[in-house]
């Protein structure tokens, strides 16, 4: 319905035009052109249309603003506007209109404005414009795909624009309501990209009259909202930060993450994790809500890739037949070499598949970390191997079956770790997740290597 102010009621003019354009806003309010001076206000500036409002009494500058389109205009013209103005406005437009308007406001602004405005109806346009906020935040958020940080943000944060005195952006925290969250300060340019950030402790002791881009650093942490949410998990963890700005492909800021944000994240990376380790790929954890034939298709993948493995083991073994027949005493010990192989192996996996989930371990570090893995299980395995051959000799008092199984557990318990390590890597650089690595499949590699090591050592030694 358009609005019309009467040819009859003087107030249609409430001071001598200084301007065409204002003159044309008035004429074509009272033909009732409402798409024309739609299109005709939403191309004047947001300064100019607000002084041609203040011009108006009220009432009629009431009627004039339901027509600025869009609502992000007719936000910043509202900010321009005389304080009378702006609160008879907000109080008389409608709470709809109101409330789009004000969403299109930075929260310490919008709560700047409600604050101006009587108690009931502030409160009234809290309420309205906190649940049209969450909607539209649930809406945004939809947008991401699952598990990436633009999934998990929030679209409330505290920013200012980087020519803020630190006495206002002060001035703006001390505005901002009980609920609000803020452990940053974020500073934009002009079109919101994110630009440096600032924490209050800085921002409290900072010189009053200065700028805040001479005090903030623009050296920060940040993520895109197509990060995983994994990866932004361990840049919080990395960093030690309360929260983590997002940006999209422009560099705007467009939310934060925050640690509270990221608890359930945690969690739901570390169980995954421990699943895969164990080669269970399943998004239900709860083994009581799930149906048995539900739990065996989950475990059942890798298991029959362990199966197979193993299957290679026994033809392996079969080629050694002649050796195991002539050593029966081999094969009493075959369990404790290939077992403790296998368990150091564990062992280096764990420690490397964590490293890797916490961003502690990067691809640089590879060699590094080999060698000291190395290391380590050289000391495990001349001490076991030397435990293995005396406990053998003890037994049987054969001395080519201690010179067998010593060496081989040894020998087993290095290529243990140096599959263990060089797994997860791989795993990593093809795009694969690390912690398969640490499942039953490196398992049944390590034990397919260490069978082959330890009947080669026994061929030889027995000269077979």
């Amino acid at each position: 319905m358009s609005m019309m102010i009467p040819d009859n009621d003087n107030s249609a003019a409430p001071q001598p035009y200084t301007n065409k354009i204002a003159e044309a806003i008035v004429r074509l309010h009272r033909r009732g052109s409402s798409s024309h001076l739609t299109q005709l206000l939403s191309k004047i500036k947001p300064v100019e249309l607000a002084g041609i409002l203040d011009s108006f009494p009220e009432h009629k500058a009431s009627e004039l603003f339901t027509l600025i389109s869009p609502p992000s205009h007719a936000a910043r013209v509202l900010g321009e506007m005389d304080i009378n103005h702006r609160k008879y406005i907000l109080s008389h437009c409608g709470v709809d209109q109101a409330v789009t308007v004000l969403a299109c406001l930075p929260t310490e602004v919008r709560q700047l404005r409600i604050s101006e405005l009587d108690a009931d109806v502030a409160k009234r346009l809290t309420d309205a414009v906190r649940q049209e906020l969450q909607q539209d935040e649930v809406e945004k958020l939809l947008q991401y795909e699952n598990n990436t940080a633009g999934s998990i943000m929030t679209t409330s944060f505290f920013s200012m624009p980087e020519s803020t005195t630190a006495a206002a952006a002060i001035q703006s925290v001390q505005g901002l309501s009980s609920y609000e969250s803020v452990f940053y300060l974020y500073v934009v340019d002009d079109d919101q990209r994110l630009v440096g950030v600032c924490s209050l402790r800085k921002l409290i002791l900072a010189d009053p009259d200065k700028p805040l881009k001479e005090f903030t650093h623009s050296r920060l942490i940040k993520v895109h909202v197509d990060t995983p949410q994994g990866v932004v998990a361990n840049q919080i963890s990395r960093y030690r930060l309360l929260a983590m700005p997002v940006v999209d492909d422009l560099g705007t800021l467009v939310g934060q993450i925050t640690v509270d944000d990221l608890i359930d994240v945690i969690q739901d990376e570390h169980t995954s994790s421990l699943m895969k380790m164990v080669g269970i790929d399943s998004k239900n954890t709860d083994v009581l809500a799930q149906s048995p034939f539900q739990i065996f298709r989950d475990r059942v993948p890798w298991l029959i890739s362990a199966f197979i493995a193993y299957l290679l083991i026994s033809a392996i073994l079969d080629g050694f037949e002649e050796t195991l027949s002539a050593v029966v005493q081999l094969a009493f010990f075959f369990p404790v070499v290939i077992g403790m192989s296998g368990n150091a192996g564990s062992q280096t996996g764990t420690v490397v598949v964590r490293g890797l989930a916490l961003g502690t371990i990067h691809n640089s570090h590879f060699f590094k970390l080999l060698f000291k893995e190395l290391g380590v299980n050289l000391i495990q395995g001349v001490v076991y191997g030397s435990c293995l051959a005396i406990a053998a000799y003890a037994i049987f008092r054969n001395h080519l079956l201690s010179m067998t199984v010593g060496p081989a557990l040894m020998f087993n318990i290095i290529a243990a770790a140096a599959i263990a390590m060089s797994l997860p890597f791989f795993f990593k650089k093809i795009g694969a997740d690390p912690a398969v690595a640490a499942g039953p499949l490196a398992l049944a590699f390590i034990d397919m290597v260490g069978s082959i090591n330890y009947l080669v050592i026994a061929f030889f030694v027995f000269k077979l």
